[in-house]
């Protein structure tokens, strides 16, 4: 015989996992960002219109970035629960170089300032006005005027 008042409990158990899980990882995007403290805490619009602000951004150790708003977001809710959630990483498509060939790095910004390092193993360092530092197997050029301090 087929106990109902257990079907019920065990669907609604299933139901309240399944949601969870659901809400473990999000996608967001960034409005805003305060820089002031140890960690970097982001506000951000997630779902239908839901804010969850002081978010702590985790970042990788010796790397240090500030993103402009509307850029996306991944956050992680440990346990599914809203109001402990933690931004694992940021992009932005605006940005982003595509012309790179595998196994390239490229720190860049919004304005089109980078640091490349090529797959030949030279590297370019180029601000957004065409300056430049560039490397190759022999030498190293420099294009704009170059100033020594002492």
């Amino acid at each position: 015989m087929l106990n109902l008042d257990n079907t019920y409990n065990s669907t609604k158990l299933f139901d309240n996992i399944r949601a969870r899980i659901f809400r473990l990882i999000g996608r967001a995007k960034l409005t805003t960002v305060s820089n002031t403290k140890k960690t970097q805490l982001v506000q951000v619009k997630a779902l239908k219109d839901e804010t969850i602000t002081d978010i702590e951004r985790f970042q990788e150790y010796g790397f240090e970035t500030y993103p402009k708003a509307d850029a996306e977001t991944l956050i992680v809710f440990p346990g599914g629960n809203r109001d402990q959630g933690s931004v694992v990483c940021i992009m932005d498509t605006r940005y982003r170089p595509t012309d790179l060939k595998e196994g390239e790095v490229q720190v860049y910004d919004w304005k089109g300032s980078f640091i490349y390092l090529k797959d030949d193993g030279s590297i370019r360092v180029e601000d957004s006005n065409g300056n430049y530092i560039k490397s190759t197997t022999t030498q190293w050029d420099i294009n704009g005027n170059l100033t020594i301090d002492k």
